[in-house]
C-alpha cells in the first residue's frame, strides 16, 4: 500500500518538474520536422529548392500528410496565434 503512495508521488513530481522540459523538446523536435518537410515539399507549395537524390528518398514518408501540411502551412495567422510560443 504504502509503495502505491510512493509511487504515486514520485510520478506527480516527475510530472511537476519535468513538465516544461519535455514541452520544449516536444516543439523543438516539431520544428526540426517542419524544416525537414519544407525542404523535401517546399516545391510543392512554391517556395524554390534544391532537389536531389535525398529528397526523393523521403518523399514517399511525407506524402502521407501533405494536405493536412499544407492547410497547416498556408493558414493565415494571428498575432494571437504566437502569444503561446
Amino acid at each position: 500500500m504504502s509503495s502505491f503512495w510512493l509511487k504515486t508521488i514520485q510520478q506527480y513530481l516527475k510530472g511537476f518538474f519535468l513538465s516544461g522540459i519535455l514541452e520544449g523538446i516536444t516543439r523543438r523536435k516539431q520544428h526540426l520536422e517542419e524544416l525537414v518537410r519544407l525542404s523535401v515539399l517546399g516545391n510543392l507549395i512554391g517556395i524554390p529548392g534544391l532537389f536531389n537524390y535525398y529528397h526523393l528518398r523521403l518523399m514517399p514518408y511525407y506524402l502521407g500528410e501533405l494536405k493536412s501540411w499544407k492547410r497547416r502551412l498556408l493558414r493565415e495567422r494571428d498575432f494571437f496565434d504566437y502569444i503561446s510560443e
